[in-house]
């Protein structure tokens, strides 16, 4: 049974790109494109059979990966990819793409008729990996780039489509970018966050990890997004980002319209098991609270 519980209540220096050697960055892109390609080529096979189609959205300074199903409408759903393959043997990696994309899992279940899956940077992206951009999936994987990415992306998809309202779903990392997109952005009606990372100056403190120098903080922007209505999933098993975390954040504001709600899940098992179940019973309600309310307008 799960958990429920409803609570009522910077500038900073520019980013050091590495700047590679040119025979590395090939080796390192021949290296990591066969497995990135064939690993798109497999989530766009299972997209297909559920009528969701292939983009490769501009993101300036980068291009992101997309499945889209739905041609027209006012409400646009936008999965956000966890943080992938982010980190392997505690360094960072040469391409961050999911063996197994968690968010996709999801939003292949929801019956909304405009559904958008946005991955990462460098995700399914072979030309958007390699050692020039691995601060952007490590320690700027919340960095102001990887957050005015994903806010592009999902302006072409708004314009080609027609919608007025955003609804965001973060598995993970992506999250913590939904809580960040959230804060910036005036059209989103509906925030849902599963295992998110909510707080990563907590985060980096309570589980050792190194700071994520240059990413931006969600828990800095609680209460900016304090009036959204917003449920956030928690795993009762999660070990890498604990029920503590949802907790915490739930904490720095004085929020009108939150639920935790804890299943017995760890970080990546169960979820995709348990979606249709959470769709059905809390996050479609959610998202027509939000729409009789005119969130996101």
């Amino acid at each position: 049974m799960p958990v429920h519980m409803k609570d009522s209540k910077p500038t900073r220096p520019p980013l050091k790109i590495l700047l590679p050697i040119a025979v590395l960055l090939l080796a390192a892109a021949s290296a990591c494109a066969p497995n990135a390609r064939n690993l798109w080529e497999r989530e766009v096979r299972r997209g297909w059979r559920e009528g969701f189609r292939p983009m490769d959205l501009s993101a300036p300074p980068f291009r992101l990966a997309a499945l889209l199903r739905g041609e027209t409408g006012p409400d646009l759903v936008v999965y956000l990819e966890g943080d992938g393959r982010a980190v392997v043997r505690g360094r960072p990696a040469m391409d961050p793409t999911p063996t197994v994309a968690q968010s996709l899992d999801l939003a292949l279940q929801d019956p909304g008729p405009l559904v958008l899956y946005l991955a990462r940077v460098g995700q399914f992206m072979p030309a958007y990996a390699g050692q020039q951009y691995q601060v952007f999936w490590s320690s700027g994987r919340l960095a102001p780039e990887v957050v005015q990415a994903a806010s592009l992306a999902i302006d072409e998809v708004k314009a080609r489509t027609g919608a007025v309202r955003v609804h965001l779903i973060g598995f993970s990392g992506g999250g913590g970018l939904a809580v960040l997109l959230s804060a910036r952005r005036t059209d989103v009606a509906s925030l849902v966050t599963v295992a998110g990372l909510l707080d990563i100056d907590w985060w980096v403190q309570n589980s050792g990890w190194q700071p994520l120098a240059e990413s931006m903080n969600p828990a800095v922007y609680a209460k900016v997004i304090a009036g959204l209505p917003q449920i956030h999933f928690f795993g009762t098993s999660d070990r890498l980002i604990t029920p503590a975390m949802s907790l915490r954040f739930s904490s720095l504001a004085a929020f009108s319209d939150l639920a935790r709600v804890g299943l017995g899940h760890d970080h990546y098992s169960g979820w995709t098991g348990s979606w249709p179940r959470l769709l059905r019973e809390m996050v479609l309600p959610l998202r027509e609270r939000a729409g009789a309310a005119g969130q996101g307008i």
